[in-house]
């Protein structure tokens, strides 16, 4: 399966903070920003053109020393945060 973030975001740096932001139409499906760490950041640029897990996956392990089921793992879980706030098509 392949997952896309939906349109309507930018992505900011606040300080030491990353964050995706919505703009235009996304403001009235989404309340407040999207705080996302190094990694998160990686893994929402490879979803604005789309992306399936195994793709996402190899973005952690080939940028930080991470074996390929935590890296699956820890993408599975980001997926599922952006599910719950409604930030995927």
């Amino acid at each position: 399966m392949i997952y896309k973030v939906k349109d309507g975001f930018i992505v900011r740096r606040i300080g030491n903070q990353i964050m995706a932001v919505p703009v235009g139409r996304q403001t009235t499906d989404i309340h407040g920003v999207i705080a996302l760490s190094k990694s998160g950041e990686l893994l929402w640029n490879a979803l604005v053109s789309g992306a399936d897990i195994e793709a996402l996956a190899d973005i952690l392990t080939e940028n930080y020393d991470v074996d390929r089921d935590t890296a699956k793992a820890d993408t599975e879980r980001f997926l599922d945060g952006l599910k719950q706030q409604g930030a995927l098509v």
